[in-house]
């Protein structure tokens, strides 16, 4: 048996030369009696108020938590769009934005008095707003944003948006998204911009994907992951070749989906820190879904699809603490998804466009 250093020797059978001798086995043996009856002596002496634990070595030893797929729905001709609470998914059917009830089925509007085609919904992290776009009557090219107040009814417009540019929540009370002049601007709930005019490395070129954790901006340009610290313009390269990213809520942690530089060459899902480390790589495929961390930053979601009949495809969790990655389901090889979690860490839905829009409601059991 294998002791750790500094309890062999407790634990070892005594010396041999402890028991050399009928002299020496008598007076051990007198020593034993002896240690028994002052324990029973001092044992009696406690009272009541002395309680005895035994500690079950192999149960105070940590559980690594196990992610099992529990349920599966699907809704047919529907994109998943963001998660209201942890049974109502927003989903966008027929160029409506319907609220989704994943417990009981039941459906209602999103804006039940407006006609337009609406295309997009990002609640808010407390649920309490919701950003979404609309078309124009009669004019297919122009896409305006709003602020819906989730309480009142109250919508309030942003203006035109350009498609390019992804718009995020960048906490309750503001939404940041990249400008069509390559910088970067903050709406607020009463749709007031503030814009940024960034310096540095890869702010030449068009800012599709931004997202702000704990004061810090992350963005894609040129090519690069880059970062912003609060009160500062100045950005700074961290990663090369980032196709995808998701920051995780404690802003430790970033997923980056890096594309290979031929056709050869598959895309690779890799963790770094914030400063642009590499923590380690998650999973590579011919084709990556954008990855998404759970709201409480333990587990991440990908999924993969592969051309060849080896490796990895479906849907999968990796877990942050424990450094496994965990297949869900292989139903869905979904890439071109974007993957949501619902507020309880319970849910992640996803859509596939392969044979007609289905979005797949999924029940994670972690144990």
């Amino acid at each position: 048996m294998m002791y750790p250093r500094g309890l062999r020797s407790a634990h070892s059978a005594p010396t041999p030369h402890l028991f050399k001798g009928t002299h020496r086995r008598k007076r051990y043996s007198k020593l034993l009696a002896s240690c028994a009856v002052l324990s029973l002596l001092l044992l009696a002496g406690c009272g009541n108020d002395q309680n005895l634990t035994v500690v079950d070595q192999a149960a105070s030893r940590p559980v690594e938590p196990t992610i099992s797929l529990s349920s599966l729905d699907k809704l047919d001709d529907a994109y998943g769009r963001s998660w209201l609470s942890a049974d109502e998914i927003i989903i966008d059917r027929g160029n409506r934005l319907i609220v989704h009830n994943a417990a009981t089925g039941k459906e209602h509007p999103l804006t039940p008095h407006r006609k337009g085609i609406q295309l997009l919904a990002e609640a808010s992290p407390d649920a309490k707003h919701v950003f979404f776009t609309e078309g124009v009557e009669n004019d297919r090219y122009t896409i305006k944003g709003y602020i819906l107040d989730i309480e009142s009814g109250d919508i309030v417009t942003i203006g035109n948006i350009d498609m390019v540019n992804e718009f995020k929540w960048a906490d309750n009370s503001h939404l940041i998204s990249g400008t069509p002049d390559t910088g970067l601007q903050i709406i607020d709930l009463q749709g007031h911009k503030t814009t940024l005019k960034l310096q540095g490395d890869n702010i030449k070129d068009t800012i599709m994907q931004v997202q702000q954790v704990n004061g810090t901006i992350y963005f894609v340009g040129g090519s690069a992951l880059n970062r912003v610290e609060e009160g500062s313009l100045q950005s700074k390269s961290i990663a090369s070749d980032v196709w995808n990213f998701d920051v995780a809520p404690d802003g430790q942690s970033i997923v980056i989906q890096q594309v290979g530089h031929k056709e050869s060459e598959p895309g690779k899902l890799t963790v770094i820190d914030n400063n642009g480390k590499v923590l380690g790589k998650v999973a590579e495929g011919t084709l990556l879904g954008r990855p998404a961390w759970s709201p409480d930053g333990s587990m991440l979601a990908f999924s993969i699809y592969q051309e060849s009949q080896q490796g990895m495809k479906g849907l999968y969790i990796f877990n942050r603490s424990t450094g496994t990655t965990t297949p869900v389901t292989t139903e869905f090889q979904a890439y071109n998804t974007s993957i949501r979690w619902s507020p309880d860490n319970r849910r992640i839905s996803l859509y596939a466009e392969d044979n007609g829009v289905v979005t797949a409601l999924i029940g994670i059991d972690v144990k």
